[in-house]
C-alpha cells in the first residue's frame, strides 16, 4: 500500500490555509507563533503537574498536542509561503521544539508514574536525535526527520498514554517506555546513516512509515 506522507501534509495545510492568512493580514510573525506555542507548553506542562490527581486533565494531553502540531505547521507555513523565513527563526524554530518536548514530556512521564530513569533517558535520547537531525545538514545539506521515534511519533506516544492512563492506569508503562528508547536509539542510527548514504531509510519504510508525521505537522 502507497501512503503519501506529502499528501496528508497537504491536506492539512489546506485545512489550516484561512488561518494562516488571517494571521498573516494581522501581521503575526512565524516566531511569535513559535515563542507562543513554547510559552503554552510550559504552562500546560505546569497545569498536569498541579492537577495531576485529576485524571479528566489527562484527556486533555491529545487535544492539546494537536493545537501544538497546529501552531507548528503554521509558523512554517507563514515563513515558507509568505516569504517570511528568518535567520532567527531557524534558532527559534528548533530550539523552541526541543525546549517544549524535554519539559512538558519530563513533566507529564514523572506525575504519570515513569521510573526517573526511564523518563531521563527518553528526554535525553529525544533531545539527541533532534540535535542528529540538525547536525546532518552538514553532511548533506538536509536537516532529517527519519524515525521511526521522531518528533510527531513522540507526542503520538505521549496522547496515547495519556488516554490509556485515564481509562486504566500506568500498568506496563515502563516496558512501553524501554521500546520507545529503543526506537529512539534506532531513530539515531537512521538518521546518521541515511545522511551519510543517502536514501537509506526508504528501505525500512515498511518498519516506520507513520514517523514521518515530524516532517510536515512540526516544521
Amino acid at each position: 500500500m502507497d501512503i503519501s506522507i506529502y499528501k496528508l501534509k497537504t491536506k492539512f495545510q489546506n485545512l489550516l490555509m484561512p488561518i494562516c492568512e488571517k494571521l498573516v493580514k494581522l501581521k503575526v510573525s512565524p516566531n511569535q507563533i513559535t515563542i507562543t506555542t513554547v510559552l503554552l507548553n510550559i504552562v500546560f506542562a505546569g497545569l498536569i503537574y498541579k492537577f495531576n490527581n485529576y485524571r479528566f486533565i489527562y484527556l486533555t494531553v491529545p487535544v492539546f498536542l494537536f493545537l501544538r502540531m497546529a501552531l507548528n505547521a503554521l509558523d512554517g507555513m507563514i515563513a515558507n509561503k509568505f516569504n517570511q523565513k528568518t535567520k532567527m527563526g531557524v534558532f527559534y524554530n528548533e530550539a523552541g521544539d526541543v525546549v517544549s518536548d524535554t519539559i512538558f514530556f519530563y513533566v507529564f512521564l514523572r506525575v504519570i508514574g515513569i521510573s526517573e530513569i526511564h523518563n531521563l533517558l527518553f528526554v535525553f535520547l529525544s533531545i539527541l536525535s533532534e540535535y542528529i537531525g540538525v547536525t546532518a545538514m552538514m553532511v548533506d545539506n538536509k536537516r532529517h526527520y527519519e524515525g521511526p521515534m521522531g518528533k510527531s511519533d513522540r507526542a503520538f506516544l505521549i496522547s496515547l498514554l495519556a488516554i490509556i492512563y485515564y481509562f486504566i492506569g500506568n500498568q506496563y508503562f515502563d516496558y512501553i517506555l524501554i521500546l520507545a528508547i529503543v526506537l529512539l536509539i534506532f531513530t539515531i542510527f537512521n538518521r546518521v546513516r541515511s545522511s551519510v548514504k543517502g536514501g537509506w531509510y526508504a528501505s525500512c519504510n515498511v518498519f516506520c512509515w507513520y514517523s514521518s508525521f515530524n516532517y510536515f505537522i512540526f516544521n
